[in-house]
């Protein structure tokens, strides 16, 4: 007949229900539905960002591309009322993407935004410039811009008008991602 069983555990001799309690808890903690939920369902947060490095961001590609297949509704920004980047990134979206633009009070899967890049210093020759940007954000709960997950930038002579850099922009994005 056993007339007490100890354990002899982390806490010393005659703890032993102390730890048992403890492995107990920490298994039914495992063992919970949010644990278990964690466990078996695909991770929900998007997982892709972008690192700034020596003044280069640095996205990973693979990450977003599964980020843009699976965003149905997406919204796009423009640096002031610049109709020519609104309207070309909304065909891409929209034409070539299959996106829908997200209306007021309809939240965005991904946040598309397009502006030119100020120069930075006085450029003597011809050397190229970085001239413009297309960023594109997840949407933080509140409609606003969350984690940045791609940038791409556009480089060329000073003396380029703005919608080349715009179509310069597009095309870029379309080849790293082979959009027809």
């Amino acid at each position: 007949m056993i007339k007490g069983l100890f354990v002899v555990g982390a806490f010393g001799r005659g703890s032993g229900l102390l730890t048992w309690m403890l492995i107990a808890a920490s298994f039914l903690c495992l063992l919970s539905p949010a644990a278990l939920r964690a466990q078996n369902e695909p991770d929900s947060k998007d997982t892709a960002s972008c690192t700034l490095k020596d003044h280069v961001y640095r996205c990973d590609g693979a990450a977003f591309q599964a980020m843009l297949l699976r965003a149905k509704t997406v919204s796009v920004e423009a640096h002031n009322a610049d109709g020519v980047a609104r309207s070309q990134l909304m065909d891409l979206l929209t034409k070539k993407l299959n996106k829908s633009i997200a209306t007021k009070g309809v939240p965005a899967d991904l946040i598309f935004l397009m502006m030119p890049i100020d120069p930075s210093g006085i450029v003597n020759g011809a050397g190229n410039a970085e001239l413009g940007t297309l960023r594109v954000y997840t949407a933080a709960t509140d409609g606003t811009r969350g984690n940045l997950v791609w940038a791409e930038t556009f480089s060329g002579t000073q003396d380029l008008p703005w919608p080349v850099v715009v179509r310069g922009l597009i095309l870029e994005f379309q080849s790293h991602f082979h959009i027809k």
